[in-house]
């Protein structure tokens, strides 16, 4: 069995710090220990499981630095800390530096790529949650990503090597390329988020899985590949994280 990793991006900014304890304690706490349940009785490594954390706040004065990274963790009391642990500050009116964040990710996981984005039934074992408060920095930005190999000539210009500079939408783009799905959580139904859910999205045309919410206000959307997640929220149980009325 293959190592299963999952990274969790999130917003650093002050505009997180009232909604993170509600995030953390319903959602990604849940996700977390799900996911890494009978790590400590694994004795095979291949079949180990991994956590990182990336964050990530915004351009300005405001800000002490743009992304941080931590290394990665097989414990998940320790990862937890690690959340426990984002001090929330600066951002003003900014818009969030997400390309940056979605782009350390890319970065840290290992090269897989997948031959066919839209395949079905692929088991995924890499995962990265973004968790954000802002809307996206709205220009596109030079942004270090893994290369493709192999490109179609229907692939966008997103994700071309020869192109450095992206916004989030266009990095999100090349998570399905790798075999890492893309969920995201957030505290406001902010319309960017979900395009760079839809952008990362292995099927296009899948629909979004709804999600048993205990904030409706909450945005929640949780990758189809993403079993255990899915699994955890009891995706497909309740009520999707966004009503009839406001698709």
């Amino acid at each position: 069995m293959a190592a299963k990793r999952l990274i969790v991006v999130v917003e650093s900014t002050a505009a997180m710090g009232p909604y993170w304890e509600t995030i953390l304690r319903d959602y990604l706490d849940k996700i977390i220990r799900c996911f890494g349940e009978n790590v400590s009785t694994v004795q095979n490594s291949s079949s180990s499981v991994e956590f990182a954390l990336v964050s990530y706040n915004t351009h300005g004065c405001y800000s002490d630095c743009l992304v941080q990274r931590t290394g990665w963790t097989r414990d998940p009391d320790v990862f937890f800390l690690w959340l426990s642990s984002i001090p929330f500050s600066g951002g003003g009116f900014n818009d969030a530096v997400i390309a940056e964040g979605l782009a350390e990710a890319l970065m840290m996981f290992p090269n897989s790529q997948s031959g066919d984005p839209n395949q079905q039934n692929v088991e995924i074992h890499q995962h990265c949650i973004l968790v954000a408060a802002s809307n996206p920095y709205p220009l596109r930005t030079p942004i270090c990503v893994p290369q493709l190999q192999n490109l179609e000539q229907s692939e966008t210009i997103e994700s071309f090597p020869g192109n450095c500079l992206y916004d989030a939408e266009a990095v999100a783009k090349a998570f399905p390329q790798f075999s890492i799905s893309l969920s995201v959580i957030c505290p406001k139904q902010l319309p960017k988020i979900k395009a760079i859910y839809n952008a990362g999205k292995r099927n296009s045309k899948a629909a979004d899985p709804p999600v048993l919410a205990k904030t409706p206000h909450f945005l929640i959307l949780i990758s189809e590949g993403f079993r255990e997640a899915q699994g955890v929220l009891k995706v497909g149980e309740g009520n999707s994280s966004v009503s009839e009325s406001e698709k």
